[in-house]
C-alpha cells in the first residue's frame, strides 16, 4: 500500500470556516481536472507506505490533518489512512473538487468536507460542510445559485480568483452583493486566502 504525494507541511488553514486552525496538510498528487487558473503544484514528489506516512505525521505537534491536492479522493487507500489517523485522535478534513462522492465509511471517518466545484464540471458530491467557489471569469450569479440548490452545505463562500496578478476581490464582492440581496441572513460570505496575504504556506 503506497501513497503518492507532493508535500506534507504544517501551517494555519487560510480559508473558510476553519481559518486560523493549525493543521498538517497532506497535498496528494494527481487531479482529474485541468483548471486554467490553478495555482497549485500537485505533481508527484514522494511515495510512502501507511506506516511511513503515519511516522512522518507524528513528528508534527498539530492534531488536525487536511487531505488536499490535486484531488485527494483519487487516492485508493485514503480510507485506510483516515481510519488510522482517526484512531490516533486526529481531526480530519478534506478539500475536494466535488467530482467524486466519498464512500459512506469515509464520510463517517472525516470531520469536515470542504469542496470547490468547478464551472462546467459534473458535480458528484452530495453534501459538504462548506462550499467555496473560486470567482474565475466564467462564474455567474446563476451558476452560484445552482450550486447552492444542488449541494447542501452549512456554509457557502466565494473565494477571489488568484490570476497571478493579485486576487480578484472586487469581482467576488460584486457577486456577493447580488447573491445576498434582500436576504436578512446573507447565505454567502467572502473567503480570502489569508495564508497568501500573511505570506505563509
Amino acid at each position: 500500500m503506497k501513497f503518492t504525494y507532493h508535500e506534507i507541511f504544517n501551517t494555519l488553514q487560510g480559508e473558510g470556516r476553519n481559518t486560523g486552525r493549525p493543521c498538517i496538510f497532506i497535498r496528494f498528487s494527481g487531479c482529474n481536472l485541468k483548471c486554467p487558473w490553478c495555482d497549485t503544484d500537485f505533481s508527484p514528489k514522494a511515495t510512502a507506505s501507511l506506516d511511513e506516512l503515519l511516522e512522518k505525521l507524528s513528528t508534527f505537534q498539530e492534531k488536525s490533518v487536511i487531505f488536499t491536492g490535486g484531488e485527494p479522493l483519487l487516492q485508493p487507500h485514503l480510507l485506510t489512512l483516515a481510519k488510522a489517523l482517526k484512531s490516533s485522535g486526529y481531526w480530519l478534513g478534506i478539500e475536494t473538487n466535488g467530482t467524486i462522492e466519498p464512500s459512506t465509511e469515509l464520510r463517517e471517518t472525516l470531520d469536515f468536507i470542504a469542496t470547490s466545484p468547478k464551472f462546467g464540471v459534473p458535480l458528484r458530491l452530495t453534501s459538504a460542510n462548506e462550499v467555496r467557489l473560486v470567482t474565475a471569469d466564467e462564474i455567474t450569479l446563476e451558476w452560484c445559485q445552482t450550486i447552492r440548490s444542488q449541494l447542501p452545505a452549512e456554509d457557502y463562500y466565494l473565494s477571489p480568483c488568484d490570476t497571478g496578478h493579485g486576487l480578484q476581490v472586487h469581482r467576488a464582492i460584486q457577486l456577493l452583493g447580488m447573491l445576498n440581496v434582500n436576504s436578512p441572513t446573507p447565505p454567502w460570505r467572502l473567503s480570502l486566502q489569508t495564508h497568501k496575504l500573511a505570506g505563509i504556506p
